[in-house]
């Protein structure tokens, strides 16, 4: 009975494994199917969109030439020169792929690009008089203006046909891709139903058959009774306790990233009274990390920037987590320039740096606060150091050089150190915020615009900078409806001296 109940229950955990491997594998595919999916979809939008542009484009020609002074003038050709732009580049992103337009590298059929063959010489020519009118000046003759905008109706009726034709084409596409999804959904679908089946025809039928025979030999010896019960309890809370591990092991790996980023009590109480934590990843799970440790001497703030974002920084984040931990609070360092060299020592090691090619590393700013002084240190990788006293605001900057990736030496990671005299507020950042595009010309908000931003609220409460910063970034981002480029990470401490 042993060596069955042994063996069965094996054989049902590698079963429930198989399946659940199958399962996770496939919704995995279905994903990553859906992804795909969406990115036709946005083509499609896009596509359909060029047949609006054109169209306004004509509208805005027209309205360039009825201008009745200079000032509608120059209006209406700033409004034209922005609808070409916008034609254009999503015409080139159709065709070559666009990221900032969130349009993946195309495989075009051979239809559409045919269609956009013929296409490309009325669009040619339409961008042509466009660009014109948007450099024409207002005294120049109305008869050329004319021209161009004849030139602009002449191509338009031959590009809404052939953009048609070619959003058609796309739509035909993604309905063929999603029929093959379906079936492919129903596919894995029956897959699964028949692991399940054959699970159950040879795993549990067989066991529910032997235990009826052990029922029946059971009833025939009172003695052989009690000694079968004590088996089955024993295989039953040993399959409990494997089901109890197995859901526990689920739950925490869910939980597990952000764990490793809650704060000690002792520190999360003074969150937004002496410190805020402006933190937004890009995706679920992020590569930024903030660290605060709360020594007997220090207190030690870190923002951490790890080399990419989502899954592959997000690990690197939770080592990086668990070393400055070990540094830390196992071994008592806490002067920034030693704390920064071990944790590229036990990177490289961790990682096998020395022996591989993996460069993987972490840009940061650490600073340490001595709670019976005056004095502030800070070592930065590649992050600076802003902080601000009576509305004068300076900058440290970092070492040029990562945490992680190529051999340094312990005198490359620099230690400063800040005596505070008058209240003052620090600030540690990654670069998310500076490389974030948007605003009124679409560019990066840059490290001028945030040292300003900084200067002008750094008197206002923690709190209330932290909204600031949180509703500026969101301003700055959906000017023209970005999206966000990389995790955003800022942490502000206000010190008074002693």
């Amino acid at each position: 009975m042993q060596t069955f109940t042994t063996k069965y229950t094996k054989i049902y955990i590698t079963a429930l494994f198989l399946i659940a491997v199958f399962t996770i594998g496939s919704q995995l595919f279905l994903q990553l199917y859906l992804q795909q999916e969406e990115a036709n979809s946005h083509v499609i939008n896009i596509s359909g969109r060029q047949r609006m542009l054109s169209q306004k484009i004509t509208k805005e020609a027209i309205l360039v030439l009825k201008a009745k002074n200079t000032t509608e003038f120059s209006k209406r050709q700033k409004k034209l020169a922005a609808a070409l732009d916008l034609w254009n580049r999503s015409h080139n992103g159709l065709l070559k792929g666009d990221s900032l337009l969130n349009l993946p590298a195309p495989n075009l059929c051979l239809i559409n690009q045919e269609n956009f063959e013929k296409l490309k010489p009325y669009k040619d020519k339409i961008a042509q008089a466009a660009l014109k009118l948007t450099k024409a000046r207002f005294s120049i003759s109305k008869v050329q203006q004319e021209a161009e905008v004849n030139q602009i109706l002449a191509n338009e009726d031959h590009f809404l046909k052939l953009m048609n034709d070619i959003t058609f084409r796309f739509d035909e596409l993604s309905n063929e891709n999603i029929v093959k999804f379906r079936i492919l959904e129903i596919i894995l679908m029956s897959i699964t139903l028949l692991l399940l089946g054959l699970e159950g025809f040879f795993i549990f039928r067989p066991t529910f058959r032997k235990i009826d025979e052990g029922v029946i030999a059971i009833r025939e010896n009172k003695e052989e009774i009690e000694t079968q019960n004590q088996m089955l309890n024993q295989v039953l809370k040993k399959v409990q306790m494997q089901n109890d591990n197995l859901v526990a092991s689920i739950k925490y790996a869910e939980t597990i990233q952000n764990a490793t980023l809650s704060l000690d009590p002792s520190v999360a109480s003074c969150l937004n009274s002496q410190f805020f934590i402006m933190f937004r990843p890009l995706q679920v799970v992020s590569g930024d990390f903030y660290y605060v440790a709360d020594t007997e001497q220090e207190l030690i703030l870190a923002a951490v920037d790890c080399h990419g974002h989502g899954i592959p920084g997000a690990l690197l984040s939770m080592i990086g987590v668990a070393i400055l931990n070990d540094i830390i609070k196992a071994k008592k360092i806490t002067n920034p320039g030693d704390i920064l060299f071990n944790l590229h020592q036990t990177v490289r090691k961790t990682l096998h740096q020395e022996s591989n090619d993996n460069r993987d590393g972490m840009d940061m700013a650490l600073i340490s606060i001595d709670k019976t002084s005056n004095l502030v240190k800070f070592a930065g990788a590649k992050n600076p150091l802003i902080f601000i006293t009576d509305n004068e605001l300076e900058e440290i900057k970092g070492d040029r050089i990562t945490v992680g990736g190529k051999l340094k030496k312990k005198k490359d990671f620099t230690t400063h150190s800040i005596i505070i005299n008058h209240p003052t507020m620090f600030y540690l950042f990654s670069d998310g915020y500076l490389d974030q595009f948007g605003g009124p010309e679409r560019r990066k908000f840059m490290s001028p615009r945030f040292r300003q931003l900084l200067t002008d609220n750094h008197k206002k409460s923690l709190q209330r900078q932290k909204q600031v910063l949180e509703t500026t970034f969101d301003e700055w981002k959906n000017t023209h409806n970005d999206i966000q480029v990389d995790d955003v990470l800022v942490m502000g401490v206000r010190l008074y001296p002693i």
